[in-house]
């Protein structure tokens, strides 16, 4: 039986029909088989476990020494000066006379006002007897009485203006500067000598409105003067008002200055260290930023969940960063933290195990 040539294309093409068919199906449920696999394929994340530990804040501050007490020691009366008993850089007490000024005329004016108070109470015991005996009034007597009382208040401030003339130290500390010589005439305020109080000494400096709540009254510092020498101390004053120009907070450092080996003036930078507490240190590559913005790290669990904990960066070292904001010990995503969202399941591997392997 002939068959046409109609008849022949048409069993070609359902045989080639067939045959696709039973090529997809036998390579087809690979491929499907790849891409579930794909689908569920988990990815892995190096992690690292971090516990708390001690730490301290240290805050460096540029500054300077200075005196706690540095006094110009002024006149309170006029006159010319006759001495500088105190020798420059010498230690002085409260008694030590720094300068002298002539005395004769207040001699004399002491001389002449304890005469004239001898005279009026003289007059004054006498208008009183006189009064007894009917000779005198009341009001004479109050007369007599209150020119005594004048001559005596004129003997009380020729008194004190005598000794105004030994211009004194006020406080235990070192002569540091003479400001006159003998025969210059001083008047009332003129400046005799400058006393600097030997211990104990300051270093102060700013701090910035970042730093200001690190440190508080207490905390021990040790600086480090341009001269070379290394002191210690402890803060006694952080300021609580900024300065309106700068934005900073003045801080003072109190140093033992027993010796008297410190200097007035001299370039410092101290460090603070700040309170003792627990605080993370997480690797500065783990951190990232969430959709919010905000910095943080993001964690595995016990059930390889990604999570993601918003932390606060409270100090820095060479081998990573200090953080606040996590609970005692935490498996961080220090490597494919990009990758990984919150709420994804991953492959933790610790980071010490893959760089063994490495």
């Amino acid at each position: 039986m002939k068959v046409s040539q109609s008849v022949k294309l048409a069993g070609i093409f359902v045989a080639l029909i067939a045959l696709y068919f039973l090529i997809s199906g036998l390579f087809g449920s690979d491929t499907a088989q790849e891409a579930e696999a794909a689908e569920t394929e988990i990815f892995s994340v190096l992690t690292e476990v971090v516990s708390p530990e001690s730490w301290r804040d240290e805050v460096i501050i540029r500054g300077r020494t200075e005196a706690e007490r540095k006094v110009i020691v002024r006149a309170e009366t006029s006159g010319k000066v006759a001495a500088t008993p105190a020798e420059l850089g010498e230690l002085v007490d409260e008694s030590s006379v720094l300068c002298q000024l002539n005395v004769d005329a207040r001699r004399a004016q002491l001389a002449e006002a304890r005469a004239a108070l001898a005279k009026a109470q003289l007059d004054y015991d006498a208008a009183v007897k006189l009064n007894a005996d009917g000779f005198r009034s009341e009001t004479s007597v109050a007369a007599a009485k209150a020119t005594r009382d004048q001559a005596a208040a004129a003997v009380e401030r020729a008194s004190l203006d005598l000794e105004k003339k030994d211009i004194k130290a006020p406080f235990e500390g070192v002569f540091d500067k003479r400001h006159v010589e003998v025969g210059d005439f001083m008047g009332v305020g003129d400046p005799c000598a400058t006393v600097i109080q030997r211990s104990p000494f300051l270093v102060v400096g700013a701090i910035s409105e970042r730093d200001v709540g690190k440190i508080s009254k207490g905390d021990r510092g040790a600086a480090r003067l341009a001269t070379g020498e290394t002191i210690e101390g402890t803060v006694r004053l952080v300021a609580k008002s900024a300065d309106p120009a700068t934005r900073t907070f003045d801080v003072e450092l109190e140093i033992p200055n027993e010796d008297g080996a410190l200097r007035d003036g001299v370039t410092a930078e101290f460090t603070v260290f700040a309170e003792q507490r627990n605080a993370h240190r997480v690797p500065r590559s783990a951190l990232v930023l969430n959709d919010n913005g905000d910095i943080g790290v993001r964690t595995v669990g016990s059930d390889n969940i990604v999570g993601f904990t918003p932390i606060r960066l409270i100090g820095e070292t060479a081998s990573g960063v200090w953080v606040g904001g996590l609970e005692q010990d935490v498996t961080v995503i220090v490597r494919g933290q990009e990758y990984v969202s919150a709420g994804q399941t991953v492959r933790s591997v610790p980071a010490s195990q893959a760089d063994k392997q490495s």
